[in-house]
């Protein structure tokens, strides 16, 4: 009886850490969305490598009109799981002057090239070629969760930030 009691108290800490983690996992989108660069910050500039010219220019140089930048993966259930919104906004609102930057954190070249040529995702894509953890453009953009997404003002600052691609759409729907 005693061995059984221990067992049954050894079993109790993992399960506890186990509900806690999924509530990590599967938290709340302010969860994931705490931090995340405020509206009116400047947006960090970094260097995007184009995959459709393999030109490379600067986030700042499409100051003017709207800029979304998705911060994204192809092997992210969750991203695969936003990639009809996303596609969805790209043709509703880049006939209207939106520009889209798809910012992936694969490592394997090959597989993002074929997710993005089969999805059609055929907006400015780059690709970090390291971890979001690793990542330089990762660390300014605050980045905790993919997909996250960062709608930049013509301004150039951070008009608003979300790791929900549905709560992106309805702000589109006001801004343009």
């Amino acid at each position: 009886m005693h061995k059984f009691v221990r067992m049954r108290n050894l079993l109790v800490v993992p399960a506890a850490l186990f509900c806690l983690a999924a509530c990590t996992i599967g938290g709340e989108e302010s969860d994931y969305a705490a931090g995340l660069l405020g509206e009116g910050t400047p947006a960090p500039d970094f260097v995007i490598r184009s995959t459709a010219d393999s030109t490379s220019f600067t986030l700042g140089s499409l100051r003017g009109g709207y800029v979304l930048v998705e911060f994204w993966a192809s092997w992210c259930p969750d991203c695969r799981e936003a990639t009809p919104v996303v596609k969805r906004i790209h043709g509703e609102y880049s006939p209207k002057g939106l520009v889209m930057v798809g910012v992936s954190f694969d490592s394997d070249e090959t597989e993002w090239r074929r997710y993005v040529a089969d999805n059609g995702l055929d907006w400015i894509q780059h690709r970090e070629q390291k971890s979001w953890k690793e990542s330089e453009v990762a660390a300014e953009y605050n980045i905790r969760w993919i997909p996250t997404l960062y709608l930049i003002a013509p301004d150039g600052t951070v008009d608003f930030a979300t790791t929900d691609v549905e709560a992106m759409a309805d702000t589109l729907a006001v801004r343009m």
